[in-house]
């Protein structure tokens, strides 16, 4: 009987281990080059000056279109900064053209409304997309290697997180 309570013990644990090693493990997302995060930054920039575009163009709401010309001056001088950045630490990579499949269907989705409909779906892509910023940035200021672009990404971050309030300010002006 007591042989049979250590078979039992030993069946159970071995169960334990093995849920344990077959549970999903948390995915680590790969660190970006230098490369590879000025070609995310500058997409994401240039995302965030067609959209902001769309929404000086389609809103009627003064505070959307102060918000719009806010933010489409923000990822403009983004890019901007960015390339010359980019040009000084000799990445030769040409920036994107034009916005990812992503952000082409935010764009699209955004384009099929007016009105307060529009206002506040802009409002929104503006906090996703500020969110992926974020996240972008924080992860090339912890594991990037280039000095200057941390010191960058450290400034980018105080720019979004201002934006990130007249964006919430502006989402109950509209409400």
């Amino acid at each position: 009987m007591v042989r049979l309570g250590v078979l039992g013990l030993a069946l159970t644990l071995a169960a334990i281990a093995h849920a344990a090693n077959a549970a999903p493990k948390k995915q680590v997302a790969p660190k970006l080059s230098l490369d590879q995060f000025v070609a995310k930054a500058a997409g994401r920039s240039l995302a965030g000056v067609e959209l902001s575009d769309l929404a000086l163009q389609r809103s009627e709401s003064a505070s959307v279109r102060r918000l719009a010309r806010r933010a489409h001056d923000e990822h403009a001088h983004t890019f901007d900064t960015l390339l010359g950045l980019a040009t000084g630490a000799g990445i030769t990579a040409a920036p994107p053209e034009t916005i990812d499949l992503e952000q082409r269907g935010i764009k699209s989705r955004l384009s099929a409304l007016s009105g307060p409909a529009f206002d506040r779906a802009y409002i929104d892509a503006l906090r996703t997309n500020d969110d992926r910023d974020i996240a972008l940035y924080r992860s090339y200021a912890r594991d990037g290697n280039d000095a200057a672009f941390k010191q960058w990404v450290e400034e980018q971050l105080t720019t979004i997180r201002k934006r990130r309030q007249l964006i919430e300010s502006t989402a109950l002006e509209i409400r």
